[in-house]
């Protein structure tokens, strides 16, 4: 006990120094509320459900940090970011490893900023070089007005073994470009190994544009797909976005757009028929997303509404090949109210509905929909 006390007093000496040596701050945020979300699943053998629960990340996702920078000279700046994400209503970890978040070293200057590590994509709002803010609600606030219900799936949030660079500002134009190797692991049955074809590889490159109120941002991203031996070639998924926003002071709208090839679709019905289907299947389509943001009674309101529509891969019926026809459609809306500088009370609600057309002769149409809202608050450290 004597000799783990002395160890952890010397940590703590050393992290003081460290801390003196550069600027090292802890950081985080906690978002705990209550949500309820209504289900109808649209099928005859299953009834209706409504789940009502307090939950972590409704309006952001719930961390803890560690970052810090050190002045080296001629304008470069090396710095670190140490991030775990986790469930304020639990106290579990959200991501695998103690800063499964985002665990990142970087170089800064005139050349621009690059960094080596696990961290957020392009086409995101979470890291330090995410730039997906597309709409009011980006990829939070629940499902309520999630662009990852629009935008086609098969693209983790963050990836391991990453490199990302940002460019100077040019002129107000910038350059963001990524790049993972993937990671190894091993399940017993398949075995990854970083950089090669038996594990995914994502990669980003970005163009985003800034004058005044306008605020422009374009991406192309893609995930060289894992390839495993004896299977048949998997097509690696590929996606375009683009959007775009303009600040008047009164009210800032927003309009994107995006197409995606050989990806997945974000299914919030896990429990209905065709739930397999989305998530195993190959989609082609487009998605498209409208949003606004305006002070309102000393806060804040957004709005968006979006809508998906996509094609399966080929499927065979009777001999005859065919594809799944599926078409979605949301609305969202929320309400921020800040009690001070560091901490808000926000409110949501959003309703959606699926459209799933099989290629099968003769089966109906499924018409699952579901709405969700929530009450929170959010502190800031």
């Amino acid at each position: 006990m004597f000799k783990k006390s002395l160890i952890a007093v010397a940590a703590l000496s050393a992290l003081a120094g460290s801390a003196m040596a550069a600027d090292v701050q802890i950081y985080g945020r906690i978002d705990t509320g209550l949500r309820v979300t209504g289900t109808d699943y649209d099928e005859l053998a299953k009834s209706d459900s409504t789940n009502f629960e307090m939950s972590s990340g409704n309006y952001t996702g719930s961390r803890v940090g560690i970052k810090g920078s050190e002045d080296l000279g001629n304008g470069v700046t090396v710095g670190f970011v140490l991030e775990n994400g986790f469930d304020s209503d639990t106290g579990a970890q959200k991501y695998d490893g103690l800063f499964g978040r985002e665990a990142i070293v970087y170089l800064e200057g005139d050349f621009g900023k690059i960094a080596a590590g696990k961290m957020g994509i392009l086409n995101s709002t979470a890291g330090s070089f995410a730039i997906g803010n597309f709409n009011p609600f980006g990829t939070g606030w629940g499902e309520v007005g999630s662009q990852n219900q629009i935008w086609g799936a098969g693209f983790e949030t963050c990836y391991n073994n990453m490199i990302s660079y940002r460019s100077p500002d040019f002129a107000g134009f910038q350059v963001h470009a990524q790049y993972s190797f993937g990671g190894n692991y091993d399940d017993g049955e398949v075995v990854g190994k970083e950089g090669k074809t038996t594990t995914n590889r994502y990669y980003g490159l970005g163009v985003t544009y800034k004058t005044g109120g306008l605020n422009l941002i374009g991406i192309v991203d893609s995930v060289n797909e894992a390839q495993e031996a004896g299977t048949y070639e998997k097509e690696d998924v590929f996606r375009v976005t683009l959007g775009g926003s303009y600040d008047f002071g009164v009210v800032k709208p927003y309009v994107a757009a995006a197409y995606f090839k050989d990806g997945q679709i974000t299914n919030p019905f896990t429990s209905h028929a065709y739930s397999s289907n989305l998530e195993s299947k190959d989609w082609e389509g487009w998605g498209v997303t409208l949003g606004a943001t305006a002070p309102l009674f000393g806060g804040k309101v957004h709005a968006m509404a979006g809508y998906l529509d996509a094609e399966g891969e080929d499927t065979e019926f009777n001999g005859k090949y065919a594809k799944d026809d599926f078409k979605r459609w949301l609305v969202g809306f929320g309400y921020e109210y800040s009690l001070s500088k560091r901490t808000l009370v926000y409110a949501d609600a959003g309703y959606f509905q699926d459209e799933y057309k099989p290629n099968t002769e003769g089966y109906a149409k499924d018409k699952p929909s579901a709405y969700q809202a929530a009450i929170g608050l959010v502190h800031n450290f």
